[in-house]
């Protein structure tokens, strides 16, 4: 695992794998690249690319509020100081929302996304719980993570999403209480050039729950790597 100052701050990451083409993986909110550990080496043929978003894991965190917009910044910066040109997008929850904006923002560093248990909007349910945790995770201590809980309690990028042009994956368990699968049909439904599979029984981390998911991925990957 090694460090790199992008974007202003010391990011955490870990390269493995072999390939030509590189899969980013972006972790939930709280957690950090272990999130992947068992994982990327079940995608053969690629490198990986697994970091700590901005005050989580060991990456580093600034006193100011952080955004979906400057957590995608703060990608964008890293693959250019790792000089990696572009790559496959994928992300977990809070994850898959900074996949999504990423490739909003910067399509020219994105050739496919795969995206996991997420949504493409918070709606006003979500928007009260998100700032009342952030409230009570601030009193605990934890300034960085209530800040990231203020970040995902509002947002909606349905109409952005209508601009990606790129081959996306979107994968949801219809058992997930975090991010329940009407929230991926929309995002299927606004990119147009998408598949959406949606796994009976399965909850929040599909690809730690079953293999089927896991050979769903694989498949996918092999014909990104083919185009």
């Amino acid at each position: 695992m090694s460090f790199i100052r992008a974007n202003g701050i010391n990011q955490h990451y870990e390269l493995t794998g072999n390939g030509d083409q590189t899969v980013v993986w972006i972790h939930g909110i709280g957690g950090s690249l272990n999130y992947w550990a068992e994982d990327l080496s079940k995608f053969s043929g690629f490198q990986h690319l697994a970091y700590d978003v901005r005050g989580m894991g060991e990456t580093e965190g600034t006193s100011d509020a952080v955004s979906l917009e400057i957590w995608a910044k703060d990608l964008g910066e890293l693959l250019k100081a790792l000089d990696i040109k572009n790559a496959i997008i994928a992300g977990s929850s809070m994850g898959g929302a900074i996949a999504q904006r990423f490739a909003i923002d910067y399509p020219d560093q994105t050739t496919a996304l795969l995206l996991l248990s997420t949504s493409s909007r918070v709606g006003a349910a979500a928007t009260d719980h998100w700032r009342a945790q952030a409230d009570e995770t601030e009193k605990n201590g934890d300034k960085f993570l209530a800040e990231a809980q203020r970040a995902v309690a509002f947002y909606n990028m349905d109409e952005e999403l209508k601009d990606i042009a790129v081959t996306t994956l979107i994968l949801v368990g219809d058992a997930d209480p975090t991010t329940p699968p009407g929230g991926s049909v929309i995002i299927s439904r606004c990119i147009v050039d998408s598949e959406l599979e949606i796994y009976a029984g399965l909850g929040h981390a599909p690809l730690h729950e079953s293999d089927e998911p896991v050979e769903r991925v694989q498949a996918w990957l092999a014909t990104v790597q083919t185009t």
